[in-house]
């Protein structure tokens, strides 16, 4: 289509398959600029939104006696705006002369810090496993909560700006995507076939985007076209040539396969599009299992995710499903627990949304409408059985069953509306959240001696846990926002912003979150720009961690637990276990922990100020440096109100008995001997309230060349500094002493990474061949070194060493090369083949992330201190290497 600019004889033509309307969405992107002649004289400007997100955009202008100014293969990206100054020149001649030319290569309407992957790079990179969240670690603020290895929820857990992985939001098509049981994962998870462009947000993101003070990531899904397009892929890991485990002595049998495919077209052309995607991974990892029977365990991990996808103009409907199953999660059996304590687990989830959009004038409405049933934990033991435990020599048997199923019922609204020099957003959101949580013990657990088993040895205790749980608790969150884009002149764009957000299991109502941010243009040619901002940004607490815990946690609550020891006369024959519903009335019970509520619980909030310059040094090529500055206050606390007097410790060694500790707790009556809370024995007694903090410091240096001709290239540096006293379970962590939370816990982030570095590459190579790489390296994570016994007598192994901080050792540096070899074969015009060959931490560096903390209770640290942990979970994979193929159509 062609349009005329502001009068003047100058046209402009944009080739694509998207529609063209007046306004933007959540789920498009938008083109702008401005038309000069040769003396830089303003022609014109054009703004055009609501443009779906791809790499196929063509701009064309033309005006008489001038020559033909041409862009092609521009990418529109989601929630971006792509800028071109253009200056059209005379012609030489009469007929025109098409100059190639390419969009600024910097953003000159938003003040906010973001990486996009888009599906060129999606599909070029190396990704271990083809999991979508990973492509997050290549933005330099963001890293992995838990090593690359680990599997279930602990691959999906990303924290950014050093914060608790809790606090991290997910999108999916513009509706939450955020699992807010166990937080930071993607309740939902789709095909890396079916995936457009992947967002990553980390500072100064406009006001619709709320819920998270630390960032958030955006998954946009591929639509159908008017041409047919498909491919069909197998990837395998053969388990004979990978490395060895780290820390193991001989390899494991480790293998994966991987299949599945994707296509696309016009069900009636330029009317009713569809694409469809689904894949499959099968994987045998074992793991080492190294007492009773030395040997080897093989875990078996089944995975199936599916997609469809259906666009009808103005109109989108989404539907997607996944189911696991896992035999051995996180490598649960290895080291010392044996096979007969494997469980299975099993996950799934099946999600609807339809989105339909609506233009009056200038005026453009989308409804979003979302449904998501899910089942993100079910686990079981594979044969239940009595629990035996050995410390330091072996754990047997499974006994706990839990299942927890999530719906999510949410409605959307933006109307968005372009006015002159302001484009106006106004939107609001409102989600339902309801859970069912059901758990049991079947049997108890026996705990032996320390050491492997002698003839006639008996046990020194037993512990059952009684009752059923089944608990139904929810929540409702709702949010409204405005927005405004204001371009005050070519060079200078404001971007202001407010929001609102409410979570009913809090008492907080007052939560407006006010955002400024700037972005200008210094010469108004695109290649100098300073930009920055203020925001205020409200996270959503804990929803499943509050509300289960005080359920589970209360004076009436569903479980009673009973411990004995031998010459009590209840104390049972091994292996005999009691009826699970309930106990014997005769049976002693032990004092209580007890988890209350406090009287008002808060949202907590952050503080976040951003300044930064960024410069195109040469074509497609942009240096960015930025400063970041976050506060964020009301995080949530544990106040034991029960908690002994303080213990201090000036030497090593030096400890009291949890019986002497016992006798200084405020709740203790001394003609029970036990504390008694509300007519019920007690020992703590927590109240959640609002009082930790945090602040992060951070320097990011950025050197890019987008993916533009033959080449990509970036790296990316992040200088920080962070500092809390929480730790990651959201909720405040045990703390050493109870009587000083705030200041004693305070210490750097667990996930701080002081220096982190980012870069990636790739291009084209003779015969056909495409290589890209990714290089990450990265400072050692904190270590809170403990002395491994009770010494204060709180009944909690939190206790360090006299004089000693939390957090106060580092673990070792971090690096990992990753690469992949591609080469395609033309096999007709429409078909051809892609070989592939990607290899992981090819330098096989050894990525810990947990170490033995134990420092000892002596004047020196213990001969296994700081050692790494093995395992899945705690370093990241070996060396691998993976072979695949895909056929495109």
């Amino acid at each position: 289509m062609s349009t005329t600019i502001d009068g003047r004889n100058v046209f402009l033509l944009i080739l694509s398959g998207a529609w063209i309307v007046s306004a933007q969405t959540a789920l498009t992107g938008a083109l702008q600029g401005t038309v000069s002649d040769p003396s830089g004289a303003p022609d014109g400007a054009f703004r055009f939104l609501r443009l779906t997100p791809g790499a196929d955009y063509e701009v064309q202008i033309s005006c008489n006696n001038f020559e033909t100014w041409q862009a092609t293969h521009l990418e529109i990206s989601s929630g971006e705006v792509v800028s071109l100054n253009v200056t059209v020149k005379s012609a030489s001649r009469s007929e025109a002369v098409v100059i190639e030319a390419s969009p600024s290569a910097i953003a000159t309407d938003s003040a906010e810090l973001s990486t996009t992957i888009p599906r060129r790079l999606l599909q070029t990179l190396p990704t271990n496993g083809r999991i979508l969240t990973q492509f997050a670690l290549l933005d330099v603020r963001v890293r992995n909560a838990n090593a690359l290895g680990g599997d279930g929820l602990s691959q999906y857990r990303l924290s950014i700006n050093a914060n608790i992985f809790r606090d991290s939001q997910h999108r999916l098509d513009g509706n939450t995507n955020y699992d807010t049981l166990f937080n930071n994962i993607p309740l939902q998870r789709v095909p890396l076939s079916s995936v457009q462009e992947f967002r990553v947000l980390t500072n100064q993101f406009n006001a619709e985007h709320g819920s998270t003070s630390a960032g958030l990531t955006i998954t946009t899904t591929r639509s159908g076209s008017d041409q047919y397009h498909g491919e069909l892929f197998l990837l395998a890991r053969p388990s004979g040539m990978q490395a060895r485990p780290p820390l193991a002595n001989r390899r494991v049998p480790n293998q994966l396969l991987q299949e599945g495919g994707a296509v696309g077209g016009p069900l009636a052309r330029q009317k009713l599009w569809f694409f469809g995607s689904y894949e499959r991974t099968d994987r045998d990892r074992g793991s080492f299992v190294t007492t009773v029977q030395p040997g080897f365990y093989v875990g078996r991990y089944t995975d199936n995710v599916g997609l469809l996808k259906m666009d009808y103009r103005r109109r989108d409907d989404r539907l997607n499903v996944h189911r696991d199953t896992n035999t051995n999660t996180n490598d649960r059996v290895g080291g010392l627990v044996q096979p007969s304590a494997a469980t299975l687990s099993t996950t799934q989830g099946v999600g609807g949304q339809i989105s339909e959009s609506r233009t009056w004038g200038n005026l453009v409405n989308e409804l979003r409408a979302g449904y998501v049933n899910a089942v993100p934990s079910n686990t079981a033991p594979q044969r239940a059985s009595v629990v035996i435990q050995r410390p330091g020599y072996s754990t047997e048997g499974a006994a706990s069953f839990s299942m927890v199923r999530t719906e999510v019922y949410q409605l959307a609204d933006q109307l968005s509306w372009q006015r002159g020099a302001h484009t106006i957003k106004a939107g609001a959101d409102f989600i339902r959240r309801k859970v069912r949580d059901r758990q049991f013990d079947l049997f108890g657990t026996y705990t032996f001696p320390a050491g492997p088993p002698t003839p006639g040895m008996q046990p020194i205790l037993y512990t059952q846990r009684f009752g059923v749980a089944q608990l139904t608790y929810g929540q409702t969150q709702w949010a409204a926002f405005l927005q405004d884009t204001w371009r005050v002149s070519s060079q200078l764009t404001l971007n202001l912003g407010l929001r609102y957000d409410y979570q009913s299991i809090v008492d907080d109502y007052n939560n407006l979150g006010p955002r400024a941010g700037f972005n200008w243009d210094i010469r108004g040619d695109g290649k100098t720009v300073v930009r920055g901002g203020f925001g205020l940004y409200y996270d959503q607490p804990f929803f499943h961690g509050l509300s289960q815990r005080f359920l589970l946690n209360a004076l009436n609550a569903p479980f009673t637990t009973i411990s004995l020891a031998p010459g009590d006369p209840a104390f049972p024959t091994f292996p005999f276990s009691f009826s699970p519903l309930s106990p014997p009335p005769s049976l002693n019970l032990a004092p209580r922990n007890v988890v209350l509520r406090g009287d008002q619980l808060l949202n907590p909030y952050t503080t976040q100020f951003t300044l930064g310059v960024h410069r195109e040094l040469a074509r497609e090529w942009v240096l960015a440096v930025d400063v970041t500055r976050t506060l964020t206050v009301k995080q949530f606390l544990h106040f034991d109100i029960n908690a002994p007097a303080p213990f201090p410790r000036s030497q090593p060694g030096q400890a009291r008995s949890i019986a002497e500790a016992d006798r200084t707790r405020p709740l203790y009556d001394p003609s029970l001997g036990v504390s008694v809370f509300r007519g019920v024995p007690v020992r703590e007694v927590r109240v959640t309230g609002n009082g930790g903090n945090a602040n992060y410091h951070a320097l990011t240096v950025n050197l890019t060349r987008r993916f533009a001709g033959r080449y990509f290239a970036g790296v990316s540096y992040n200088w920080a500094s962070a500092m809390n006293s929480i730790t990651d379970d959201h909720l405040g962590a045990n703390p050493q002493d109870w009587s000083d939370v705030r200041r004693a816990e305070r210490a750097r982030s667990d996930f701080l990474q002081r220096h982190r570095l980012v870069a990636h590459a790739g291009g084209q190579l003779p015969w056909r061949l495409r290589l890209s790489g990714i290089y990450m390296a990265s400072s050692g994570l904190p270590v809170n070194a403990l002395t491994g016994v009770d010494n204060n007598g709180d009944g909690l192994l939190r206790d360090r060493p006299p004089g000693m901080g939390r957090n106060a050792f580092t673990g070792t540096p971090m690096g990992r090369f990753d690469v992949a070899l591609l080469r395609t074969f033309a096999l007709s015009e429409s078909l051809s083949l892609e070989l592939r060959a990607e290899g992981f931490n090819l330098m096989n560096h050894q990525n810990y992330y947990v170490f033995n903390n134990i420092y000892g209770n002596g004047a020196t640290a213990s001969a296994s201190f700081l050692r790494p942990l093995a395992g899945v979970a705690n370093v990241d994979p070996a060396r691998q290497f993976h072979f695949g193929l895909r056929l495109q159509f």
